[in-house]
């Protein structure tokens, strides 16, 4: 099994495509808490909280038809410059929305933020396997995923203490800066042409010809989604951390939660890998073991009296979500064509992110129906276990 430094000390191109990636997530965390600071400020309306994940996950379900063919005949270095110049523009735009008080235009800006997204995070899963060798894949997409993870703990933390201290705006304006750097790191790649110099067939449909031809391909495809169908649990932070414990509420104490979910994913995304090494047997029966121990931890928290005890269980939550973030990826890079690797890393990604936005919008809409926050967390608490099954098929298919 590859240790990490190997890999970190060897592959100079794979050190300049973390930095990027790094950075640009620092970015991201970092101007969530600024976001539902600012829709905060403006309505107190848990559905209008939920709705600014929603905002951040729908755009990509509809992006991806569009997304997968771009990833798999444009140049994919290209493609990463575009979108982090557009969402630095686009992260300027917010501190001219958040003056004029426009909630609408929050959302209109948060969707064209996450449409670019919705392309870059497909596109640096395939640039992956073209910038490390097949064994250190595993190794690098851990670390991928540490990144992510690692930033919301610091960038969640530090967004909450600065948008506190020096407000929403300079939020805005540090994330824009944020992209500005990430496409300084990406504009040092080599060029990343597309398999086939962009001749093959890349449609669409092909890709979805391809996946639903090969059951275990589909199943392994949407293992994420499944872990996506409580996402509405994480929607619901804003509310743990907004005043339903005593004495902890605000920006800070948001920030925290956030930050302690992050943590427990850092973990997660590294710890397993090296615990359970990069056996794909082994990476399936832990992937389906998670699933159920997400059950459970979500039914802790429907009923923590106390904010530690939310921290516990968002911790325990984020631990096991890397589980299945890195494990689950890496089973699907090995078992598809390079060819299809764009498009189908979008089908993956759009699936995700379609679930758990329908999911932030029901555990949203039922809180404002009335229903006490930990009573919706008790509602989809038993959902994870639909991915324990998949899970289940997934092992059993490809054993």
């Amino acid at each position: 099994m590859l240790r990490y430094r190997d890999l970190w000390s060897s592959n100079r191109i794979y050190r300049l495509f973390f930095f990027g990636q790094l950075v640009s997530f620092l970015g991201d965390w970092f101007t969530t808490i600024a976001l539902y600071s600012a829709v905060a400020s403006l309505t107190s309306s848990a559905l209008a909280l939920t709705m600014v994940l929603v905002s951040k996950t729908m755009p990509v379900f509809l992006v991806a038809p569009l997304a997968g063919p771009l990833v798999d005949r444009v140049d994919r270095r290209r493609l990463l410059l575009i979108t982090d110049i557009g969402r630095a523009l686009l992260a300027l735009a917010f501190v001219a929305v958040h003056q004029s008080g426009s909630l609408p235009g929050l959302y209109l800006c948060t969707v064209a933020t996450t449409l670019l997204a919705g392309i870059a995070v497909p596109c640096k899963q395939a640039v992956l396997p073209r910038i490390v060798a097949a064994e250190s894949y595993p190794a690098a997409y851990a670390l991928g995923g540490a990144t992510w993870a690692g930033t919301l703990t610091i960038g969640a933390a530090l967004g909450g203490s600065v948008t506190s201290l020096v407000g929403i705006n300079m939020s805005f304006i540090i994330d824009a800066m944020t992209f500005v750097v990430s496409a300084g790191f990406f504009f040092q790649l080599p060029a990343q042409p597309p398999p086939g110099g962009g001749r093959e067939r890349t449609d669409f449909v092909d890709a979805l010809r391809y996946v639903f031809e090969r059951p275990a391909v589909a199943a392994q495809t949407l293992i994420k989604s499944c872990q996506s169908l409580a996402g509405g649990v994480f929607a619901l932070i804003p509310i743990f951390g907004g005043g339903l414990f005593a004495h902890k509420s605000g920006p800070l104490w948001l920030g925290l939660l956030y930050s302690i979910r992050g943590m427990g994913t850092l973990i997660g995304t590294l710890w397993f890998r090296v615990l359970l090494g990069d056996a794909p047997g082994k990476m399936r029966a832990a992937v389906a073991v998670a699933f159920g121990c997400q059950a459970i931890t979500y039914a802790l928290l429907s009923r923590a009296s106390e904010f530690y005890q939310a921290c516990m269980c968002y911790f325990m939550s984020g631990l096991l979500q890397g589980l299945v973030w890195v494990f689950a990826g890496t089973l699907l890079q090995a078992a598809v064509d390079p060819r299809y690797h764009g498009r189908v890393f979008a089908m993956e990604f759009g699936s995700m992110t379609l679930t758990l936005a329908f999911s932030s919008m029901l555990a949203g809409f039922f809180v404002d129906a009335g229903l006490h926050a930990q009573a919706v967390v008790g509602m989809m608490a038993p959902l994870p276990l639909v991915g324990l099954l998949l899970a289940f098929y997934v092992w059993r298919a490809q054993r």
